[in-house]
């Protein structure tokens, strides 16, 4: 759990406390606590962390981007490397105000969030490693993005995606990508969702090199589900009732 802080509330502060929090509902990235507050958040971002964590190269005075960073929970996650500066980058101004939440007692210096779409990333040559996680298919222009994210990073840095496609079409992987007609599970914000092979061809045609997938798992309902600080509709209301493998819509499952 991200965030702890030892400060102790009174009966009276804790219920002002967590309904200050409520106000910034809902919660996505997480799980978040600060004075004793849980804040069991839509994504069990723990889950993502721990099986990226061991490909990601050591950030020990690094700098590094956070692409769709949301309210920092990676970031936050990142300081147990001692990096030199983590910059994120998101345009949504809530989850700026969510991250200040916890940068206000934090007081971490080198954490710096920008509310910014990630096709504004122009600082040429600057990163070490960026971070680009669950952002791709909420792009019109994915392979624009990529190539974006490429003229900002050092020669030899390391990119790390994380990306909702559909599975492998076939005996073989094939390299297509879904694009809804309107909405995918329940989402109006989806515009491509890639096979693996789609997604390697993305990052060949956006100059990056050395390529290499170490997870690719059905998105679970026990990882991304309705919470009381994120209390919305979530995966397991965007799946076929019927058939799971389905979103309501009929598009495979992610």
């Amino acid at each position: 759990r991200c965030c702890t802080s030892s400060i102790e509330l009174d009966d009276g502060e804790f219920a002002v406390f967590e309904e200050m929090l409520q106000q910034l509902h809902p919660w996505k990235k997480g799980p978040l606590e600060l004075f004793g507050v849980e804040i069991d958040t839509e994504w069990r971002s723990d889950w993502k962390w721990d099986r990226i964590q061991p490909f990601v190269t050591d950030l020990r005075d690094k700098v590094v981007a956070d692409v769709g960073c949301a309210n920092g929970y990676f970031m936050f996650r990142m300081l147990e490397q001692s990096p030199r500066l983590v910059v994120g980058i998101d345009p949504n101004i809530k989850a700026w105000l969510e991250f200040q939440v916890f940068q206000r007692y934090a007081q971490r210096p080198e954490l710096q969030l920008e509310v910014l779409d990630g096709g504004e990333l122009h600082f040429p040559l600057t990163f070490d490693v960026v971070f680009c996680l669950g952002v791709l298919y909420h792009t019109p222009d994915p392979i624009g993005m990529l190539r974006v994210l490429w003229k900002s990073m050092k020669p030899k840095a390391q990119l790390i995606v994380d990306c909702q496609g559909i599975p492998v079409q076939g005996a073989e992987d094939n390299p297509v990508a879904l694009i809804p007609r309107r909405a995918y599970a329940k989402g109006n914000g989806m515009w491509w969702l890639p096979t693996p092979a789609a997604l390697r061809i993305w990052l060949e045609r956006s100059n990056f090199r050395d390529i290499e997938f170490f997870y690719s798992e059905k998105l679970s309902t026990e990882e991304q589900r309705s919470t009381k600080f994120a209390n919305i509709p979530s995966l397991a209301e965007a799946l076929d009732k019927d058939d799971e493998t389905k979103t309501v819509e009929g598009y495979p499952a992610p």
